[in-house]
């Protein structure tokens, strides 16, 4: 279109005669100006090849047209505007405008250019003019845009090349519209800038190279792109900051914690951004950039190699995405930060460098049957506030975790796949929850692991085919899992590591290398119809300390013991069968274990009865493996000694100033005991406290043990601990929150309700809400249960303060607060030690002088880790010694159990808790 097209002469005019003009002597008229001055109201020029060095000013209706005859019609412009239509309407075909600046200028009227090359210069369309372009071409600019649309005008161009300009190809603003069918922009500063209220609509159209962004909209601008191509651009291939809304049903509420959440509604004829089968490549970088009060939709269209994220939201932007594909991002495919809410269906991203999803901050995302593929990083990694929602989603391929949820996440997944995770399936840690409904992982190192104190769910899934565990609970976590199966696993079937309070309901265990249920110290889980069959180690195995209830399980075809109870355990096990095994029972002589109803078919070395028979406990030394006298069936689990709760205590890293103020309280209580055994009148004590200090600094596991020391000095039943927060005490509408908040207190009846975060429970800016509700409740049920229960309430200082002083009741019952001071770099390498030792594993010297030298140079901001942290530095020493130890031939014991400076690379770690 560079060119010079064929024109041929008119023959005829709309009105009157044609004024013809030539360079000639001899011709009537020698200027195009001379000839537009005689030309009647919608009267022809026609204009014979040559160089004309004049500028235009056309206030009639006129056409002016190029003959054919072999050569090219150049208009170049002295100064100003080769061409300016000030009313009327003028028809330009088959000329060469040159000038500089604005070359072609309409403020009103109509102009028509055809077959037209403009250079030197931009067209410039402005108040109520309108344009129309076919087959010319727009280049060598300059510093100038190619097009530029402004005010109330229009511009409609087909077959139109934009190419070597400074600026952008296109320019709108205020609420100008343009449309280009069938054109290309390429060699450009820019692509496409609509800002104000303007309107962009594209339609075949190519942009790229572009030194700048593709596509541009700002403000309330709007743009509809269909089948268009945007590629080799320097910057992002669409960069929204703000635009006008789409149709009022395209967005509905976003509650991804919430089943039945609704898709995307149809965006309507008008608003917003809406990019439909479009590919967008090779983008310098982000692919499409979403920010603001943007709104945009992608439908099925591609984002292919952008050196950043394939796509970026923010701010308070809203992103919808149907049968769309993000494919080789150089960071991850899509980050969703701030308030940005995201719906996908029919997705597909794969070969990203980073996360397949990355949510931060308050990012809502709803993704329904996308696929995820060949991640570098975790294909889903939710962290902030963030919440997703992943329905019949696939996840294949990623060295890390298929989706981790962290810091305070929530997460729901309702059916779909998750193969090939280098690290696990799913891990749940920091703060986060997470709903999984239906979901299966498999051909993993892990299956699901969680490490959070809430108590996530787990129904109807599978764990089937991998090297390790199938379902994880660290220490101190919970989880209820309900009619899940787990299947084929290298190690354990599920591990309860130490102190987790998880619930089995109705699950199936099978097919397991090691043994199918593992319960480590301080364990407590409830399980219930278990089925645990061929585990080439035990059925269940009750560690040393270990606790917990058993309840209806059917244990079989194992090649160890059935069940294996270690020193000072004493599980509850209740109608329990055993049958088809070597044995059922492998009892240490200092295991507590209790059986009731319990019996043993099928067993070459039995101890329990062949039927169920009630309050029956196994005798000391019967067959080879000897089963400890148990106590009577049904009794409750025997509370730990003071003096070795006391020494639990001291062995705890760090907490000089809660140690000594733990052990003040255990001598008043102890007081008191003597005095009320003497009669006389106790001394004033509030039981109840206020943990105060930042995460991960042992609040929760002093809450624990303070909750056994008043079990051991016989002030509580049971001692045991109930971890709640905002969510599991407040409801949603009224009449809610008082049932909630009174189950959850029933529940700690004969221990410690513990309330993490609940300066959460008083709304911001002393407002009112159901928070108070659950206060109010709460403190009643202090004063008619005040022997039953102790309280506490945990949180950072200053919220604390706070928190206690916004109700009289809660500052009279809660008198005193315990300070948990942040840990020192010295303790932070203790507590990995202590993890490495408990792990089996040594840190050797130089490894412990990395960690001294790392934990000094760690930020401690708001919200530091702690403990938590240093776990985290753990269990990535232990991932960075696996990966170094791996290329080792040979590598001895001492290798296989030493950490070096070496696995210290956690540089990319998360500090927070």
């Amino acid at each position: 279109m560079t060119g010079q097209p064929a024109v041929s002469t008119p023959t005829s005019a709309p009105s009157g005669r044609i004024e013809r003009v030539s360079t000639r002597p001899w011709s009537r008229h020698r200027t195009i100006s001379s000839a537009i001055r005689a030309a009647r109201d919608g009267g022809v020029v026609s204009v014979v090849a040559g160089v004309y060095r004049e500028s235009l000013t056309v206030d009639k209706s006129v056409t002016l047209v190029a003959e054919n005859d072999g050569g090219a019609v150049e208009l170049v412009a002295p100064h100003g505007p080769a061409l300016a239509v000030r009313s009327g309407s003028a028809t330009i075909r088959g000329f060469v405008l040159s000038g500089s600046g604005a070359v072609v200028v309409a403020a009103t009227g109509r102009i028509a250019l055809e077959s037209t090359t403009v250079t030197g210069g931009a067209v410039q369309v402005s108040g109520d003019a309108s344009a129309t372009l076919r087959d010319c071409a727009i280049l060598r600019t300059g510093a100038a845009p190619g097009l530029i649309v402004a005010d109330q005008a229009t511009l409609e161009g087909t077959s139109v090349e934009v190419t070597e300009t400074g600026g952008a190809a296109v320019e709108a603003a205020g609420s100008a519209q343009v449309t280009l069918v069938d054109s290309r922009m390429g060699s450009v500063g820019g692509g496409a800038l609509v800002a104000e209220n303007a309107t962009l609509t594209l339609t075949r159209c190519e942009i790229g190279p572009s030194g700048g962004v593709g596509v541009e909209v700002s403000g309330g601008g709007q743009a509809r792109l269909t089948d268009c191509q945007l590629h080799d651009l320097a910057a992002e291939g669409i960069r929204i900051s703000g635009s006008a809304t789409f149709g009022p049903d395209w967005w509905p509420p976003l509650r991804p914690e919430h089943a039945g959440t609704p898709g995307a509604g149809e965006t309507g004829e008008t608003g917003g951004v809406l990019v439909r089968r479009c590919t967008i490549s090779r983008a310098a970088s982000a692919g499409v950039l979403l920010a603001g009060y943007g709104h945009l939709h992608l439908d099925e269209s591609t984002v292919d190699a952008a050196r950043g994220p394939g796509v970026l939201a923010g701010g308070d932007s809203r992103l919808s995405m149907a049968g769309s594909r993000i494919n080789q991002a150089g960071q991850t495919a899509l980050a969703v930060r701030e308030r940005a809410e995201v719906r996908l269906t029919d997705g597909a991203f794969a070969d990203s460098a980073a996360n397949g999803l990355y949510a931060a901050d308050d990012g809502r995302i709803l993704m329904h049957g996308c696929e995820m593929r060949r991640s570098e990083y975790s294909a889903v990694h939710l962290t902030g506030t963030a919440s997703a929602a992943l329905v019949e989603c696939t996840i294949a391929d990623t060295p890390e975790f298929g989706v981790r949820a962290s810091d305070r996440a929530l997460l729901r997944v309702e059916g779909g796949t998750i193969t090939g995770a280098g690290l696990g399936g799913v891990q749940i840690d920091g703060g986060a929850d997470a709903e999984l409904r239906g979901l299966t992982v498999s051909d993993s190192r892990a299956g699901v692991r969680v490490d959070t104190p809430h108590r996530p769910l787990l129904t109807d899934c599978e764990v089937r085919d991998v090297e390790q565990t199938g379902i994880e609970v660290a220490p101190h976590a919970a989880l209820l899992a309900r009619n899940c199966r787990i299947a084929s696993c290298g190690a354990a079937g599920v591990l309860v590591d130490a102190y987790a309070t998880p619930t089995l309901e109705e699950c199936e265990i099978t097919d397991i290398g090691g043994s199918g249920l593992v319960l480590w110290e301080g364990a407590a889980p409830m399980i219930r119809s278990l089925t645990v069959r061929e585990c080439r180690k035990n059925g269940v195995y009750v560690g040393d300390g270990a606790h917990g209830t058993l309840t209806d399980c059917d244990i079989s075809r194992t090649d160890y013991p059935a069940v294996h109870v270690g020193v000072d355990a004493d599980p509850a096990l209740l109608r329990c069968h055993v049958h088809d095994a070597g044995a059922d029972v492998d009892q240490t002589d200092q295991g507590r274990a209790t059986f009731e109803e319990c019996w043993s078919t099928d067993v070459a070395e039995a101890t329990l009865p062949t039927e169920p028979v009630a309050a029956r406990a196994v005798p000391a030394g019967a067959g080879p493996r000897r089963a400890a006298a148990v106590p009577r069936a049904g009794a409750t689990s025997k509370v730990p000694e003071l003096a070795d709760l006391l020494g639990q205590l001291d062995d705890l890293v760090g907490m000089a100033r809660v140690k000594r103020d733990v052990g003040t309280m255990v001598k008043l209580v102890q007081t008191v005991k003597r005095r009320r055994e003497a009669g006389l009148a106790p001394p004033p004590m509030s039981r109840h406290l206020v943990f105060a200090g930042n995460p991960g600094t042992g609040k929760t596991t002093v809450a624990r043990l303070y909750g056994q020391l008043l079990a051991a000095l016989g002030m509580l039943e049971r001692g045991h601990l109930i971890e709640v927060d905002r969510g599991t005490l407040v409801g949603e509408y009224v009449g809610h929150t008082a049932p909630k908040t009174q189950a959850a207190f029933r529940k700690a009846l004969g221990g410690v309700l513990f309330i993490d975060e609940a300066y959460a429970l008083v709304p911001t800016g002393g407002g009112t809400d159901f928070g108070q509700e659950a206060i109010s409740t709460l403190v009643k049920l202090m004063e008619d249960h005040r022997d039953e229960v102790v309280v506490i309430v945990a949180g950072y200082p200053d919220e604390m303060r706070q928190f206690v002083a916004a109700n009289p009741g809660l500052s009279s019952r809660f008198s005193r607060t315990l300070t948990f001071e942040d840990y020192s770099s010295v303790e932070l390498v203790q507590i990995v030690e202590k993890q490495a030792s408990r792990h089996q594993y040594h840190v050797a010297e130089n490894g412990r002088a990395a960690l001294l030298s790392y934990f000094d140079g760690v930020l401690r901001g708001e919200g530091f880790g702690n403990g938590r942290f240093a776990r985290k530095v753990f269990q990535m020493m232990t991932e960075r010694h696996a990966a170094r130890i791996a290329e080792m031939d040979a590598p001895s014991t001492a290798e296989l159990s030493t950490l070096e400076a070496d696995d210290l690379h956690v540089d990319d770690l998360e500090v927070a808790g």
